[in-house]
C-alpha cells in the first residue's frame, strides 16, 4: 500500500515519469491542452482508479499462483505510469495540492 508522507515524494513521482516515459507525458500533455479543468481531473480520476485495479489484479494473481501474469505486470506498471503522468500534468494545471492529498490521511490505494 503506497503511503504519503510528504509532498516532496508525490513531486518526485510525477516529475519522474518525466524521465522514465517522457513520450506519454508528452502525449497527456498535449490531450490536456483541449480540456478544461474538470475533464482533466476526471481523466485524472480514472487513471487512478485504472492503476487500483490494476494493482489489485496483479496481487490477486500473485496471491493466488505465486505469480503474476506478464499481461497482469504489464498493465500495472503501464497503468501506474499512466496515473502518474495524469497526476503531473493535473499539478501542471494546479489541480493538485498538498492539503487535497494530505486531507486523504495519507491513504492513495
Amino acid at each position: 500500500m503506497f503511503q504519503l508522507t510528504s509532498f516532496e515524494e508525490i513531486a518526485g513521482v510525477t516529475h519522474g515519469i518525466e524521465v522514465l516515459n517522457p513520450s506519454l507525458v508528452a502525449r497527456i500533455r498535449r490531450a490536456a491542452d483541449q480540456l478544461n479543468r474538470h475533464e482533466i481531473a476526471a481523466h485524472l480520476a480514472d487513471a487512478i482508479i485504472e492503476a487500483a485495479d490494476a494493482a489489485h489484479v496483479r496481487s490477486f494473481e500473485e496471491a493466488q499462483f505465486g505469480e503474476a501474469s506478464a499481461d497482469a505486470v504489464v498493465d500495472c506498471e503501464y497503468h501506474d505510469e499512466l496515473a502518474a503522468a495524469w497526476s503531473l500534468v493535473a499539478a501542471e494545471h494546479q489541480l493538485v495540492s498538498p492539503d487535497l492529498l494530505f486531507g486523504l490521511d495519507g491513504l492513495v490505494h
